[in-house]
């Protein structure tokens, strides 16, 4: 039985956003391994998005999957981080902990319903959006991203999601014509909007630049005829995201080896 006939439809609809997020970015990038219980994404030169993901959400995890991925990761075969929603996370409790994982990072799962929303507020001149069209603008998409999160975002993987507008954009805000924050919105086969990767670098923090561009995506999603839009925040983003108008959902948390 799939994730999909057991969990809550507004969970479902923001953690296969993300999954198929990776999903995209594994493909376009060629790093992508798929096998019958999982995916992963198995990128080099880059921490993002080095990643197993999918567990769980097609058919039941079989508890010897766990120990399974926990040798593969300790002999350098999987990235040692592992992702699922909420109420996965709950289900596989009991086998993640035996097989030696432990939580690592939580984000909250966020939706907000575009069908009625006016974003009206203009951004003030010293503030102006980019979008990402180049080798060179991915690279510098790269780099902020890489500053924003303290994790190196190799820029290939970047440039290999440009040229795919209908369903991946993205976005680089500059103040005072310097690169300053990066963001993206991925349309996932649902029709959904999900917005990725939205980044300030330290000493551009405290500009409003974080709302500035989410505001600005999420004009781009309306216009591109979206109804739904989700995101996973973290901690410090979220009271961005419920100024906007965004609801929380579940949480999705990231696990890994210590040992």
């Amino acid at each position: 039985m799939s994730a999909k006939e057991n969990m809550d439809p507004a969970e479902w609809i923001v953690i296969n956003n993300m999954f198929e997020f990776w999903d995209f970015v594994g493909r376009q990038s060629k790093t992508l391994l798929t096998k019958a219980d999982f995916k992963a994404i198995l990128v080099k030169g880059s921490d993002w998005p080095k990643r197993i993901f999918n567990l769980g959400m097609e058919q039941q995890a079989e508890p010897s999957v766990f120990k399974k991925l926990a040798d593969e990761i300790q002999a350098g075969n999987l990235p040692n981080m592992i992702t699922f929603t909420e109420s996965l996370a709950a289900r596989y409790q009991e086998a993640l902990s035996a097989a030696g994982f432990s939580p690592r990072m939580k984000q909250l799962g966020m939706m907000i319903d575009l069908s009625d929303a006016v974003f009206n507020e203009e951004s003030p001149s010293v503030i102006h959006f980019e979008e990402v069209e180049t080798e060179d603008q991915a690279a510098l998409f790269a780099v902020i991203a890489a500053s924003s999160f303290n994790y190196h975002v190799g820029p290939e993987v970047v440039a290999s999601l440009i040229n795919r507008k209908d369903r991946v954009r993205l976005f680089i805000a500059f103040h005072e014509k310097q690169a300053a924050a990066c963001g993206l919105i991925f349309y996932d086969e649902q029709g959904h909007a999900g917005l990725h990767m939205i980044g300030t670098l330290p000493e551009a923090r405290g500009k409003g630049l974080a709302k500035k561009l989410t505001t600005h995506l999420l004009q781009e999603c309306i216009h591109d005829g979206k109804k739904l839009c989700v995101l996973h925040a973290s901690q410090a983003g979220e009271y961005v995201y419920v100024k906007l108008g965004f609801t929380a959902v579940k949480d999705m948390i990231t696990y890994h080896i210590t040992t």
